[in-house]
């Protein structure tokens, strides 16, 4: 997404100007990346070694609330308010989206109840203003569901990752990739049956077709000979049909001249 581009692009420059920052100029160029509007990330901030060391000094407060930027939540903040610096306008806007992002990676459908209990507010329509904001930045993609008082989400970013969460990460690709890999080989498994299956079915037409083609030919000889005797018989009708050759005495003729022999 743009915005992946340019929260990396305007990260780097602040991380490149960490190197020199010391102390109170570290601490005002944590305000600065807080207040940027286009940046979400803040982990490659939070590992420059400068701005680590302010965990050790009188600016430490500043160090924790990157931390809860990186990492946290809104209410995050508003439990340890008394000891972080006051948020501007600005900042609790961003804190707030952040939140839902985090929400939405915890969600399928957020209640807006959810929704207002985290982010500090107290109406549907608030609420609806900070999702909208949050859509419009690129963090999430969704749906505001007024009837059924949710926000479903399609898709939501990806926020900084802790050091110790790294672990439960590898340990769910792992899961994702054996997974994976079992419904692969069922899927070859089908595959493979529906390969055999194929070949019974063209191994059942072909002999089905040599069938038809033999009694075919068999029914073939049948009509020849049929035919064949049919002929014999019309001959033979047509031999009566035209009488006795000439020459030959009918019965008449035979008769009369039998009894001229008699006399």
């Amino acid at each position: 997404m743009a915005f992946d581009a340019a929260g990396a692009a305007g990260l780097e420059q602040f991380t490149l100007l960490a190197k020199n920052a010391r102390g109170r100029a570290c601490v005002a160029l944590i305000q600065q990346v807080l207040s940027n509007k286009k940046l979400f990330v803040f982990r490659e901030l939070l590992d420059m070694p400068n701005v680590e060391a302010l965990k050790d000094s009188e600016h430490m407060e500043h160090y924790e609330l990157l931390r809860i930027f990186s990492f946290g939540t809104y209410n995050d903040y508003l439990a340890r308010k008394d000891e972080l610096p006051d948020l501007t306008p600005q900042q609790m806007n961003k804190l707030r989206k952040l939140t839902v992002v985090s929400l939405a990676h915890r969600f399928k459908n957020i209640p807006y109840d959810t929704l207002i209990q985290d982010l500090g507010v107290s109406t549907v329509r608030e609420v609806e203003d900070i999702l909208i904001d949050t859509i419009y930045s690129g963090l999430v993609q969704g749906k505001l569901d007024q009837k059924s008082r949710c926000f479903v989400v399609k898709y939501a970013v990806g926020r900084d990752t802790r050091h110790e969460d790294i672990d439960d990460m590898i340990q769910k690709l792992s899961n994702w990739k054996a997974q994976s890999a079992e419904i692969c080989e069922k899927i070859n498994t089908i595959l493979t049956l529906a390969e055999k299956q194929e070949v019974e079915e063209w191994t059942r037409e072909e002999n089905i077709r040599s069938m038809m083609a033999a009694r075919a030919g068999e029914r073939g000889k049948g009509f020849a000979s049929g035919a064949a005797s049919l002929r014999s018989g019309e001959d033979f009708a047509m031999y009566a049909e035209a009488g006795p050759r000439r020459g030959a005495p009918s019965k008449q003729r035979m008769h009369s001249m039998g009894r001229k022999g008699r006399m």
